[in-house]
């Protein structure tokens, strides 16, 4: 087997390359080139009067010369037309003009990522637009300056030489250079394509004359004369070309061979065979089926020794399928035969038999050790390397429905129906380390192998990268992300955040333009947001229209124990390292002590622990004379148990729930019954850790009783409870009512509840008012049927609560049999007691800060035993009303103040009370409230 050749294997080296796919080489963008290239430039535009400083191109600082922004179209007009540029930088013309950037671009290592050519030709100076006739000169002039800085990169050379031509004769006569600030660019391009029509300026611009059956010429002849080379190195699988040609055109449905291919090298002769191929009756390959074929051909080239060969069919197959898939109107790509990615990841696996070095490994993150994955990765098979992963059973379920969905709609498609592709967005909830990132990827790399994605790649980006500093450039920069994630996956990372800040911040900007993005590329992208679970479920409820995008939510669980295990044991090995004896049962003890606080790090968790046992047993063989290597690979028992308590955790501890519960005021019966539940849930955990079956147990509940009486910080608790025990995968809690899960239709509601349940999966949903479903008719019924469906099929990994008054309660059970039977144990709320409440105003005053002086808690006894006695008494939240009732009025008497003193700030006094008082409505708890709701 041949290796990649070196000069292709720099793409690997870790050293940022610009890459023209091709029968060239990569050229090396070394920090000296850079450098040089900017200041050349920066010189350029200096020498040119600035008259149109930028007001609003998108991705400039504001008062960047048009000059700056236009080396952008220079190197462009370059790129071979429907090319593939690869390499950390292909996007060389933003990373020259980085300094006038409003987010500087540097180069990257993901060498999956790749750009396509313009399909039209490009005029690279500007035109009529705000510049007048006494500028177009100088303009022009610099353009062409700037054309001899790239000069030697390998697959520009051509184009550049030519375009350096066209330009001198366009300097050359000011009559056509005066046309340049009179007609407009389409005009321009036509009287172009005329001017300049010799064969040389034709070959290296095939797209000069708009004509789309010029490039179909090109792109036809340039496969054939890669696809003739590779054949004759690889004579024992290849077939006849217009065979192949044949096989691109049943690829992309197309019955018949387009006008025009007998001007091709194939000749009327040709075409006719072409045709004949054709119409024998061929059913098509799948598009990863196709791609398979495809670079496996690629791959025995290579191999063969004919990489560039390779190289040059990867591109021709690209332009010819854009040709063949947009004839007769303009050219269009083909989502079915993109193969970039897959063919970069051959290449990188010819590179790595070559001599490994230092620069090797670090180029190559992919490489790395990932400790969430039990196996070895399988090459190509996206979810084989799902199926590897430790532990996130809901989450491969999930994904396996979401595939077999996919390849039914797929067939249903070949089959002839026209049905919308059933992709949509997701979003991926849970702590960070639980393989969300991961996870966006493979399902990227499935859905364009299922032909749902054209390229399969995964963006990531948080909210820096979406979300500018200042006016108008926040559209700009969501658009610049999201062309980069077409054909893929566009994982935005705490997605929340970019709903966080207020009124005036720009992240509901780029919300707003990103609602809009999705809808236009739903075809051809995937957005996965992703972040802490409350939090992405605040920012759906928050905007309805990213909640109307969203078609799946994806909970992902925190590892358990064992699992954290399993990954510390292979991250181990993977790390070369051997555990001395007794080593791995004391990991997992210190596993067991980590507190589950939100935010818990998970497999980062395992990353971090390793590397500070690294580092103690370092410290350990530092005091040794000479150590052996084996004592060198070994972590002793020393090194574990000398990590510090806090080193066995990412955050603080958290406040133990159940110490949250017992400290609420009141609740005696609520919390034995709390207390009863997690004393039974952690008995189910003992006896499965001891080997006993698991008993059938259902944990759903009703919690019954007034408003403000603590239901809903009570379910919360519980879904912490339980997260702590292992029962629940995330531990958070999902809020609804009934009327909101039914739907205005006959059929809808059963979608609605499903989504909520999604939301839930790994947490608890509580229903609140629930026995509204028992007033909603036959929609309440479907409601109701679905909830018990789903809490039947989640019951492992779901708890759900159904909430409300304790008569209206009873009849719910009416309206379905099933219900009582999955719904075991009812937990009464009873209303407040005076002192009770007189206790909540007291722990309210000093939650905020304020001190009651005496007399203030008599002067509210009789306000709150008046609304006490009222028919619509709301407990906890009569209370805060009536705090906020005495915190106005006290503010009204501190102004009356003459520089009050902190003391007297803070103080609540009897005068503060109103003589008269009843709330007027329900007050929502504040975060955090430990009172009843």
């Amino acid at each position: 087997m041949a290796i990649l050749p070196e000069e292709l294997g720099v793409m690997f080296s870790g050293e940022p390359v610009f890459d023209v796919v091709g029968a060239d080489r990569p050229f090396g963008v070394t920090p000296e080139w850079l450098d040089s290239t900017r200041t050349k430039v920066e010189e350029i535009v200096a020498g040119v009067p600035n008259d149109d400083p930028n007001k609003g191109r998108a991705g400039y600082q504001d008062g960047t010369p048009r000059l700056a922004s236009n080396f952008y179209f220079v190197l462009r007009s370059l790129l071979p037309p429907l090319g593939i540029v690869i390499g950390g930088a292909r996007n060389l013309a933003w990373i020259v003009a980085s300094e006038w950037r409003t987010e500087p671009e540097a180069p990257d290592t993901d060498l999956d990522a790749w750009l396509a050519g313009p399909t039209e030709f490009i005029i690279p100076f500007p035109l009529r637009n705000k510049l007048g006739p006494e500028l177009q000169e100088p303009y022009v002039r610099a353009c062409r300056e700037m054309l001899d800085l790239l000069a030697g990169i390998p697959g520009l050379e051509t184009r550049r030489t030519a375009m350096a031509t066209m330009l001198d004769q366009v300097l050359a006569d000011p009559e056509f250079l005066a046309l340049h600030t009179t007609e407009v660019r389409s005009t321009l391009v036509k009287r172009w394509g005329e001017r300049f029509d010799d064969d040389q300026v034709r070959r290296a611009f095939p797209n000069l004359s708009g004509n789309p059956l010029d490039l179909m010429v090109y792109g036809v002849n340039r496969l054939q004369a890669a696809y003739d080379k590779i054949a004759a190195a690889t004579p024992e699988t290849e077939q006849p070309f217009a065979v192949e040609l044949a096989a691109v055109l049943r690829q992309i449905g197309r019955s018949s061979t387009p006008a025009g291919l007998s001007f091709t090298g194939l000749g009327p002769s040709g075409a006719a065979d072409v045709q004949k191929a054709l119409d024998k009756k061929v059913d098509p390959l799948t598009p990863a089926a196709w791609r398979r074929r495809q670079l496996d051909r690629l791959g025995r080239a290579v191999e063969a020794g004919v990489p560039y060969q390779a190289r040059e069919y990867l591109v021709a197959m690209y332009q010819v399928g854009a040709s063949f898939n947009g004839l007769p109107n303009q050219p269009d790509a083909p989502k079915d035969l993109l193969m970039t990615t897959g063919f970069v990841r051959r290449l990188r696996d010819l590179n790595a038999l070559r001599p490994a070095s230092p620069a090797d490994a670090a180029a190559d993150p992919d490489g790395a050790p990932d400790p969430q994955r039990a196996d070895p990765p399988v090459d190509g098979d996206p979810i084989a390397d799902l199926n590897a992963m430790i532990g996130l059973g809901p989450v491969k379920t999930r994904v396996h429905e979401l595939v077999a969905e996919a390849q039914v709609a797929k067939l249903r498609i070949d089959a002839g129906l026209r049905l919308p592709k059933p992709m949509g967005h997701l979003v991926f909830s849970g702590n960070p380390g639980t393989g969300k990132t991961t996870v966006a990827r493979i399902l990227a790399e499935v859905y364009r192998d299922l032909g749902m994605l054209s390229s399969g790649h995964l963006v990531e980006v948080g909210r820096a990268d979406l979300v500018a500093s200042y006016i108008g450039q926040t559209a700009p920069k969501v658009t610049e992300v999201v062309e980069k994630a077409l054909g893929g996956v566009l994982f935005i990372d705490e997605a929340y955040s970019l709903y966080a800040g207020s009124g005036r911040d720009f992240g509901r900007e780029a919300i707003a333009t990103l609602i809009q993005l999705m809808e236009k590329h739903r075809d051809n992208l995937v957005v996965v947001m992703a972040g802490y679970p409350a939090e992405m479920y605040q920012l759906l409820d928050s905007n309805p229209g990213v909640k109307s995008r969203i078609r799946t939510f994806v909970n992902f669980p925190d590892y358990t124990d064992a699992e954290l295990h399993q990954i510390f044991l292979h991250a181990v090995e993977q790390s070369g390292f051997v555990l001395g004896e007794g080593v791995s049962g004391l990991v997992l003890t210190g596993l067991q002590k980590v507190p589950r606080a939100p935010g818990f790090g998970n497999a980062r968790t395992i990353r971090t622990m390793i590397e500070r046992i690294a580092t103690l047993q370092a410290v350990r063989l530092a005091a040794l004379e000479s150590p052996s290597l084996e004592e060198v690979r070994t972590i002793e028992r020393v090194d574990v148990s000398n990590l510090s308590a806090e080193s066995l955790r990412d955050l603080p501890r958290h406040q133990d729930p159940q110490a949250e519960l017992a400290a609420m005021t009141g609740l005696t019966d609520v919390k034995a019954t709390v207390q009863r539940l997690a004393a039974e849930a952690k008995a189910d955990v003992l006896r499965a850790k001891a080997g006993m079956p698991p008993p059938e147990r259902s944990r759903h509940l009703m919690f019954t009783g007034n408003p403000g009486t603590g239901k809903t910080t009570v379910a919360r608790l519980v879904a912490q409870i339980y997260r702590d025990l292992g029962l629940l995968g995330i531990g958070h809690l999902v809020e609804t009512t009934a009327t909101e899960l039914v739907g205005d239709s006959y059929g809808a509601t059963g979608p609605k509840v499903k989504q909520v349940v999604e939301q839930a999966l790994g947490g608890v949903l509580f229903i609140d008012e629930a026995y509204a479903f028992a007033d909603l008719n036959d929609m309440g019924r479907e409601g109701i049927a679905t909830l018990i469906k789903l809490m039947e099929e989640h019951r492992d990994d779901l708890v759900v609560v159904l909430a409300g008054y304790t008569e209206p309660m009873e009849r719910l059970f009416g309206i379905n049999p099933g219900l009582r039977s999955r719904v075991p144990t009812t937990v009464d709320f009873p209303d407040y007691s005076e002192p009770e409440l007189e206790q909540i105003f007291t722990y309210l005053s000093a939650k905020a800060g304020y001190v009651p002086a005496e007399g203030v808690v008599e002067r509210i006894g009789p306000l709150l035993r008046q609304a006490r006695n009222a028919a619509d008494f709301g407990n906890g939240r009569d209370v805060r009303n009536l705090f906020d009732a005495v915190v106005a009025q006290q503010a009204v008497r501190i102004n009356t103040l003459r520089d009050p003193s902190v003391d007297q700030v803070r103080a609540l006094t009897p005068a503060d009370v109103p003589a008269e008082w009843r709330a007027e409505g329900p007050a929502t708890a504040p975060v955090g409230f430990q009172v009843r709701k």
